[in-house]
């Protein structure tokens, strides 16, 4: 299973790699411009979503259904830039929450879900600075990631009683995060960029931690964002 793993990480990277050397082939006089974009550079990234779905019952499924998501990750990172290479460390925080309710067509039983995600992770970062504008960016570290879960059940009877049971437990995570993109940044004034970035993450967490009788687990995660933000280079 690890070496499955280890290889969806490599071939991502290597795609990455390749549409970036595919990009400077293609492009030699951007690349031969000298970048501004030198000394202590910071910013900030950052990727805001909500979604309210509502599904009805139909043919297959005899439940309505509603869930509401939301989601924000920040991206701060600093780093010192040598021209067409800059060197850094990124950290990253992520909460997501999201709260779905089930019920059936006749309203005799329903189901609520609540799960709430908090993830941390800090990593070592290396952009390839060209063409002015352009960056490709890849890294590695660690993440460290926590979930919240409460499920409840509902069943009303004829008489208008009715039966419910609760669970609730929380699992925590521990492992390598990676991550890839390419990205543009922007001159605006006195040393500030308008940055945006396409990024693709693997995160990897061994040995989960979880107070239920879910018991010992792996997780493997791949996410694809746009992100968007401020960066300062200090020259």
């Amino acid at each position: 299973m690890e070496l499955l793993l280890g290889n969806v990480v490599m071939k991502s990277l290597k795609l990455s790699i390749l549409v970036i050397s595919f990009l400077l082939a293609w492009s030699p006089e951007a690349y031969a411009k000298k970048s501004k974009r030198v000394g202590f550079n910071f910013g900030t990234s950052m990727r805001l979503t909500e979604s309210d779905d509502r599904t009805n019952a139909g043919i297959g499924s005899d439940k309505n259904t509603h869930k509401v998501q939301s989601s924000q990750l920040v991206v701060p990172y600093i780093g010192y830039s040598f021209g067409n290479l800059n060197l850094g460390l990124v950290m990253s925080s992520e909460q997501n929450s999201s709260t779905t309710l089930e019920k059936d067509e006749d309203g005799v039983s329903e189901t609520s879900r609540k799960m709430d995600l908090s993830s941390k992770s800090g990593s070592l970062f290396i952009r390839f600075l060209f063409g002015e504008v352009f960056f490709f960016e890849a890294g590695a570290g660690i993440v460290n990631q926590k979930v919240n879960v409460s499920e409840e059940k509902k069943t009303i009877s004829a008489n208008g009683t009715f039966d419910g049971e609760k669970d609730e437990y929380e699992v925590k995570g521990v492992g390598p995060g990676y991550h890839a993109g390419i990205g543009m940044e922007f001159h605006m004034t006195n040393g500030f960029y308008f940055t945006s970035a396409y990024h693709t993450r693997i995160i990897q967490l061994r040995d989960f931690d979880g107070k239920s009788n879910l018991g010992a687990k792996r997780s493997f995660e791949q996410k694809r964002e746009v992100l968007f933000g401020l960066a300062h280079y200090t020259k």
